[in-house]
């Protein structure tokens, strides 16, 4: 098996990001073969999405996201961030689901970038501005969470730069 690291930029140590505080700093290999690295993200609205395909709540958040995004345009970018070890299942689910342009699909099968963001359950979903402040966290998928997730966006982006 080929090992596909994350290469964290924080300690083990790290304490759990909160609203208001920069999101934490990361480099991780993407399902495609290359690489991301947090400071990619800066300068445009971005939606961290914590996801694994075996998670029922996690493709109806991560449908959900892609129907906003649809609607508002390509505003902001999303990052899919892969908490699970089976890549060839990641990409099994990635082939029968398009994404749109803008969206990057991280690996993390350690959790080391799930630690690093605080990611205690799944899905969860950051919103970050375009300094990559985290703005809004929704921790688990429920009812309201479409029309919550469309408000911070739109608002977001409104007052984006």
């Amino acid at each position: 098996m080929i090992s596909l690291l994350l290469l964290p930029l924080l300690t083990a140590s790290a304490a759990r990001p909160h609203v208001g505080e920069p999101a934490p700093a990361f480099a991780a290999r993407t399902l495609a073969g290359g690489s991301v690295r947090g400071d990619s993200l800066r300068g445009q609205v971005t939606v961290v999405e914590f996801f694994a395909s075996w998670c029922e709540p996690c493709k109806e958040s991560l449908a959900e996201i892609l129907a906003i995004r649809e609607s508002l345009g390509s505003r902001f970018g999303l990052l899919v961030v892969a908490v699970e070890g089976e890549v060839p299942a990641l990409k099994d689910f990635f082939a029968g689901h398009s994404l749109p342009a803008g969206t990057t699909v991280a690996l993390d099968e350690d959790g080391v970038l799930a630690r690093a963001f605080g990611e205690d359950r799944l899905p969860t979903t950051f919103f970050l501005d375009a300094r990559m402040i985290i703005r809004h966290i929704n921790r688990g998928h429920g009812s309201g969470f479409r029309e919550r997730a469309a408000r911070w966006l739109s608002t977001m982006l409104a007052t984006a730069r």
